[in-house]
This record gives C-alpha cells, sequence and structure tokens, in this order.
C-alpha cells in the first residue's frame, strides 16, 4: 500500500493529497513545490488578485497560491510580488506538449488554493470574481479568501 501511495504522489504531484479527518478546507501535505508543480504551455492566462487572505488576514511573502482544474495544479506563484497585486499564471491545454493534458480550456473556472508557510497548511480559497479561463487574458480579481 505503502508503494503505491508513493509511486501516485511521484506521478501525479498536483493530485489533491487529503485526508479525510481534516475540518475548516484544510489539506497537510509536506512539500509545497511539489504539490504546486505544474508544466508550462504556450496557452496561459494571468490571474491578478489584490489581495489573499486567510481568515482575514493578508498572506506573506512565504505564501504561495496556486489554481487548479479539479485536482490537476495548472499554475502556482510564491507571493512575493512588492505591491498588494500579484499575479498567478494559470496554463491552458496545448496539444503538442502532453505534460499540459487536462490543463484549462476555454470558458472553464479554475479553483484555487493557498499555502500558509507560517502554519504549513493548505487552504481551499475562493475568488471575489469567477472568471472563466481564457487564453491570454489578465483580469483583475479583489480578493483570494480561505476562511
Amino acid at each position: 500500500m505503502r508503494v503505491i501511495f508513493i509511486l501516485s504522489f511521484i506521478l501525479y504531484s498536483c493530485e489533491n493529497i487529503t485526508s479525510n479527518d481534516l475540518d475548516n478546507n484544510e489539506i497537510i501535505i509536506d512539500n509545497v513545490e511539489d504539490y504546486f508543480s505544474y508544466s508550462l504551455s504556450n496557452q496561459v492566462a494571468f490571474y491578478f488578485f489584490n489581495n489573499v487572505l486567510i481568515n482575514n488576514i493578508q498572506i506573506d511573502s512565504t505564501d504561495w497560491i496556486a489554481a487548479f482544474k479539479n485536482d490537476l495544479c495548472v499554475g502556482s506563484q510564491k507571493w512575493t510580488c512588492g505591491s498588494n497585486s500579484c499575479e498567478i499564471p494559470i496554463y491552458g491545454e496545448y496539444s503538442l506538449n502532453e505534460g499540459t493534458q487536462g490543463y484549462m480550456l476555454p470558458g472553464e473556472l479554475p479553483s484555487f488554493k493557498i499555502y500558509d508557510a507560517s502554519e504549513n497548511i493548505y487552504y481551499a480559497a475562493v475568488p471575489s470574481n469567477n472568471i472563466p479561463w481564457q487564453d491570454g487574458i489578465f483580469p483583475i480579481i479583489d480578493s483570494l479568501i480561505s476562511e
């Protein structure tokens, strides 16, 4: 059983690995770079967020945000922006790159997760506006919130 879990984690590093006992949409995983890894695509949208909050507190430069399509990570960014607004690239499916199979398609809505580095916890997050994905867009969204 342990071998299957390790192989699944290595082969599908962006898949949602959770515990059934977790409350408040919390996810506990050891390595943010693995969980939030993704393949590059020539199909990309940059979603800008003015505020990213966990329990009404702004995240800091050690924290991360990521976009998902179902359980597949399609983009992430460490929150290292000097200003309040920061972007996250969200990649779409590109037929010439097998690594992007299952990525965003026009009109689909990405879901989001926030990694709180100080607590080593992943939170499901909700944007203030749901903007359907489209290649080449640059939407500005007021907030991404987890409570």
